[in-house]
């Protein structure tokens, strides 16, 4: 693959996840209880079973899915398996639309916000009489708690990413700074030390579409509610007030880059790979353009924990897999899904894409994640791994997700720019979010 295609793959994979926020080839040795798990029904299985993937076109997703689909009817010779890729801001609607017919597919994968959305409408398969005690212990306890929504499981997990911090190793020794942060005042001193020394901005808040600075706000509190019973109490949490105080000093300072109020993933890309950037959080993904794009930026890189104490909860990214409740073909839909999602199958999958991990327990104890080398972005595989430990999907979906998340990118970027102080800030966020929630009537607690 030339570097074109790789960054195209790359920036795929960054959009899917970033909304939320992929192995072929080879011999395959399946374990006996995989085995076991896809041929039980094998006899019984019959008929068409449609699975739509998303964004997930083109090599090395193709030869991929070809292999799922040759090895599953292998396994089940009455089963034709079709398996179609959807645009990832496409499939949401796609679903709905087509459970107002009788043309519905089977599977689908779809991040936890469109699942519940197209849950809360009744429009999918509740799988919790389905799924065995022994096939949840498969998966990793927090991405398979993303499939609930109410009483009901409606997906079972996929891939995952989960946040790292970045850091441009050539800043941090010319600062004499050995270690990276772990909490928000050592972020302001690192920085503030980098800054100094190379006389550019050196820190950067990805803000995306609010979601990240949610993110950081909920392992911040640490198990400590936002939220309560739909009233927020954010605004009362020291930690919270600190990071929104000194991130607005930074930005005052120039210890952050003017571009922060953008806030995109992107943006931060862009500066780190021109050397404008020396510390960050994100996923695995973050360095793929600069592989190709900055080589010499991309050697001087490494990986570390994110940003905060080492015990605190971490966000995960999950891709589900779900079954329209219209679908046609349940029993093969859940066996395909079940397939699709197993060990070996999401250890492959992980494998090609380089920059995803999977969500089942067995594949994370392979020498890919154990050992995978020392590059700066082998790194960072071993290190998201590491945190995958204390990963969970912190902000359930809700159906008013995306105000709450509009509220606090745009409130963030106010404090950011000094409009607001702090409190002022962290009020503004609690008055509009108890707003959305009396709105809608809903009474979250997270």
């Amino acid at each position: 693959m030339g570097k074109r295609g790789k960054i195209t793959l790359l920036s795929l994979l960054i959009g899917i996840l970033a909304i939320g926020l992929v192995g072929c080839g080879g011999e395959k040795e399946k374990s006996n209880d995989n085995a076991q798990q896809d041929t039980d029904t094998s006899d019984e299985l019959s008929g068409e079973v449609v699975m739509w993937t998303a964004s997930l076109s083109g090599e090395p997703f193709d030869s991929y899915f070809a292999d799922i689909k040759k090895e599953f009817e292998e396994l089940h010779p009455n089963v034709d398996v079709i398996i179609e890729d959807i645009p990832q801001n496409d499939i949401e609607q796609k679903v709905l639309t087509s459970l107002t017919g009788n043309d519905v597919p089977d599977v689908v994968n779809l991040a936890p916000r469109y699942m519940v959305n197209i849950a809360s409408q009744g429009g999918l398969l509740d799988l919790s009489e389905l799924v065995s005690e022994e096939l949840k212990n498969t998966f990793l306890e927090g991405p398979f708690k993303s499939g609930n929504f109410e009483d009901g499981l409606y997906a079972l997990p996929w891939y995952l990413t989960t946040t790292v911090s970045w850091y441009n190793d050539d800043h941090f020794e010319q600062a004499g700074i050995t270690e990276t942060p772990s909490n928000t005042q050592e972020i302001y001193e690192t920085a503030k030390a980098i800054t100094e020394k190379t006389g550019k901005p050196s820190y950067f808040q990805i803000i995306n579409e609010g979601d990240t600075v949610m993110e950081k706000m909920l392992t911040l509190a640490d198990g400590e509610p936002i939220v309560k019973d739909g009233k927020t109490v954010l605004q009362d949490n020291e930690d919270i007030v600190e990071y929104f105080t000194l991130t607005q000093k930074m930005y005052q300072e120039g210890i952050m880059p003017q571009e922060n109020v953008e806030g995109t993933f992107s943006t931060a890309q862009e500066l780190y790979m021109a050397g404008n950037l020396s510390l960050t959080e994100s996923g695995v993904t973050f360095l793929g353009p600069i592989e190709s794009g900055a080589p010499n930026i991309y050697e001087v890189s490494k990986a570390g924990q994110p940003l905060n104490d080492l015990d605190a909860r971490m966000n995960v990214a999950v891709m589900n897999f779900s079954i329209p409740a219209k679908s046609n073909n349940p029993d093969a839909a859940m066996a395909l899904a079940e397939f699709v999602t197993n060990a070996e199958n999401q250890l492959e999958f992980a494998k090609i894409a380089g920059t995803v991990l999977p969500s089942t327990k067995e594949s994370l104890e392979d020498e890919y994640f154990t050992d995978p080398g020392d590059s700066p972005k082998a790194l960072g595989m071993l290190e998201a791994a590491k945190s995958l430990e204390r990963a969970e999907v912190l902000i359930p979906p809700l159906e008013n997700s995306a105000e709450l998340r509009e509220v606090v990118k745009n409130t963030y970027v106010e404090n950011l720019q000094g409009k607001l102080t702090p409190e002022e800030a962290l009020q503004k966020i609690a008055e509009k979010w108890d707003e959305s929630f009396e709105k809608t009537s809903i009474q979250p607690t997270f």
